[in-house]
C-alpha cells in the first residue's frame, strides 16, 4: 500500500495525469465542435495530414527521424500532426537558440591560440580533419598539457572523485542527469556542503527528467540552502511543450578548474554496484588534469548562464597556467540541438570511416541510422575489425528489441557483436586503430545524436586510449558473441516487437 501510495504522489504521475487530462478535454472540445460535421472534419483531417507529411519530407532533419514521423501522422491523423508540430520541428530549437548562449560567441579570449596551435598541430590527416571539424562547429579547442586516466568501472570512478572532490581549494562544478540519493550521492554531498562552509563556489545543475522519479520537489531550493548554488535544466511541466524533448543527458565534473570527469555515470548507486539493477552495472569514465579542464568549465557556465540569466565571466574560474605534461591530445567538446550540426554523430561516422585495422564500440543501446550503419557494414566488409558490445540485461525492453533487430545485418557483413552477460553495460565510447577515440554521455541513439545536450572528449594517442583498449578486451572477455543462429532463435514476441517499433526508433 505504501509503494502505490508512493508512486501515485510522485511527482512524474502527477506530470503525466495532467496531461492526460489536457489531451481528453482537448478531444472533447475537438468532438464538440465538429460532432455534427464528421464528413467535413474527415476531409479537414485528411488535408492537414497531407499538408503535415509534406512539411515532415522537405525538413532538414534526419531521414529516420522523417520517417518516425511519417508513421506516427499515418497512424494517428490530426493528433500525429499536432505532435509533430510541438515536438518535431526545428522551430523548437530555434527558439532554445535564441536565449542559450553559445561558446561561439562568448569568452573568445579563452581560445584566442586555438585557430594558430590546429594550424601548425601534426597528426594523422584523418584526425586532423576531425579536430578542425569539431573546432569550426563549437569552437572549443584542442589541447595539450593534459594527462588523461580511464575510469573502467563505476567504483573506480568514484573512488577517485571523492579524493579530488576532497582536495578541491576554490571551486566544484557538478552537472548530471539523475541524482538518487543514497550511498554515493550522500558521500559527495557531504564533501560538497563542507566545501562551502569553508568558503568554495559550488555549484549543480541537473536535468528534471532525469531525476524526476528520484528527488521530490523543490530539491534545487534544499541545496540552494545547504549554501549549493543550484539550477534545474527545463523543469517539468503537465502541458505540451516543445522543449521538453531537449534534456541534459551531460554529465560532468569540474575541479577548481583544472581537473574534469566526464562518462556515463549518474549519482546513483546502482552505478557504483552498491545495489543491484539490471544485474551486474558496467560502465565508464574519464578523469583529465590539465588545460583540457578549461573547456568543461566553459561547457558548464554556458549552460549556468543559460539557466541563471548571469553572465559569468569563464576567465575568473580558470588558472592561469598549467604545468602538465602532456600524453597526447585531447579535445573536449559539447554537443546540443542548438548546433545545426550534429558533433557527436559526425565524429562517431568519421572514426569509423578512417579505421585501418579496428574499431571497437560499447553502448547500451545501439538504435542508429542507415548512414552510421552502412559506414559500420563498409568497414567490416573492408576488413576493419568491428566490435560493437551491448548489454544482455536490459532496463528498457523496447529498446532492447530495437537494439536486437539491428543485429542480424550487421553480423552479416561480418561485425562482430558481443551481448554483457552479467548485466547492464551504460558505457558510451568508441576507439580506433589505438590513436583515436570519443568517451562521453552520449549513446548510440537517435535521442543523444539529435536532440540532447551531451558532453564528449575526443583524444588522440592519449593514455586512457591504450587503457580504454585493455579494458575492453577484459570486458569483451565476460561477454557472450551472437550468431546468427542465435538471432534466429529470438523469440516471436521479440522479431514482431523489433519490427513494430523499428520505425519509431528515433523517439527512443
Amino acid at each position: 500500500m505504501k509503494r502505490l501510495f508512493n508512486i501515485i504522489t510522485k511527482r512524474s504521475t502527477t506530470a503525466l495525469v495532467l496531461l492526460m487530462f489536457e489531451i481528453i478535454i482537448s478531444s472533447v472540445i475537438v468532438m464538440f465542435v465538429f460532432g455534427g460535421a464528421f464528413v467535413i472534419f474527415g476531409v479537414v483531417a485528411y488535408i492537414y495530414n497531407i499538408f503535415i507529411i509534406f512539411l515532415v519530407v522537405n525538413s532538414k532533419s534526419n531521414p529516420a527521424y522523417k520517417i518516425s514521423w511519417i508513421f506516427t501522422v499515418i497512424l494517428l491523423p490530426l493528433v500525429g500532426g499536432l505532435l509533430y508540430i510541438t515536438f518535431g520541428k526545428r522551430r523548437t530549437v530555434k527558439k532554445l537558440k535564441r536565449k542559450f548562449v553559445n561558446a561561439r560567441y562568448v569568452n573568445f579570449k579563452c581560445f584566442d591560440d586555438s585557430e594558430r596551435f590546429i594550424k601548425n598541430l601534426k597528426i594523422d590527416a584523418s584526425c586532423l580533419q576531425m579536430v578542425k571539424w569539431i573546432f569550426n562547429v563549437s569552437r572549443q579547442p584542442v589541447y595539450d598539457c593534459t594527462q588523461t586516466e580511464f575510469l573502467g568501472s563505476g567504483s573506480s570512478y568514484f573512488k577517485s572523485l571523492l579524493k579530488d572532490l576532497d582536495l578541491a581549494q576554490k571551486s566544484i562544478f557538478l552537472e548530471v542527469f539523475i541524482i538518487s540519493p543514497g550511498k554515493m550521492w550522500g558521500e559527495i554531498l557531504n564533501i560538497l556542503i563542507d566545501k562551502v562552509k569553508k568558503g568554495l563556489d559550488v555549484r549543480l545543475i541537473y536535468d528534471d527528467f532525469g531525476t524526476i522519479a528520484s528527488l521530490p520537489n523543490g530539491y534545487s531550493s534544499y541545496m540552494n540552502r545547504l549554501g549549493i548554488k543550484c539550477k534545474v535544466f527545463n523543469p517539468i511541466k503537465p502541458r505540451f511543450e516543445a522543449f521538453m524533448n531537449n534534456r541534459d543527458h551531460r554529465k560532468m565534473v569540474v575541479i577548481d578548474g583544472k581537473i574534469a570527469y566526464t562518462g556515463g555515470i549518474n549519482f546513483a548507486d546502482e552505478y557504483i554496484n552498491e545495489i543491484e539493477r539490471f544485474g551486474f552495472w558496467q560502465d565508464c569514465g574519464v578523469r583529465l588534469y590539465g588545460k583540457a579542464a578549461v573547456s568543461f568549465v566553459v561547457l558548464f557556465l554556458n549552460m549556468w548562464n543559460y539557466l541563471s540569466n548571469e553572465s559569468l565571466f569563464f576567465e575568473n574560474f580558470i588558472p592561469s597556467s598549467f604545468n602538465v605534461e602532456s600524453d597526447g591530445f585531447v579535445m573536449p567538446f559539447g554537443d546540443n540541438p542548438v548546433n545545426s550540426y550534429y558533433l557527436n554523430d559526425s565524429i562517431y561516422l568519421k572514426i569509423v570511416t578512417r579505421a585501418q585495422k579496428y574499431v571497437y564500440i560499447q553502448t547500451p543501446y545501439l538504435i542508429i541510422d542507415d548512414k552510421l550503419t552502412n559506414s559500420i557494414i563498409f568497414a567490416a566488409q573492408s576488413g576493419v575489425e568491428v566490435v560493437i558490445i551491448t548489454p544482455s540485461v536490459y532496463d528498457k525492453f523496447y529498446v532492447h528489441a530495437v537494439t536486437r533487430s539491428s543485429y542480424k545485418r550487421l553480423i552479416k557483413a561480418g561485425v562482430r557483436v558481443y551481448e554483457f552477460t552479467p548485466g547492464f553495460i551504460h558505457s558510451k565510447l568508441i576507439i580506433s586503430d589505438g590513436i583515436v577515440g570519443v568517451l562521453g554521455t552520449a549513446n548510440f541513439d537517435f535521442r543523444s545524436l539529435y536532440l540532447h545536450f551531451e558532453c564528449s572528449v575526443w583524444m588522440y594517442k592519449t593514455k586512457a586510449l591504450s587503457q580504454i583498449y585493455e579494458d575492453f578486451k577484459l570486458v569483451m572477455s565476460k561477454c557472450e558473441m551472437v550468431s546468427l543462429e542465435e538471432c534466429a532463435k529470438r523469440s516471436f514476441f521479440q522479431k514482431v516487437l523489433g519490427f513494430i517499433l523499428k520505425p519509431f526508433s528515433s523517439f527512443m
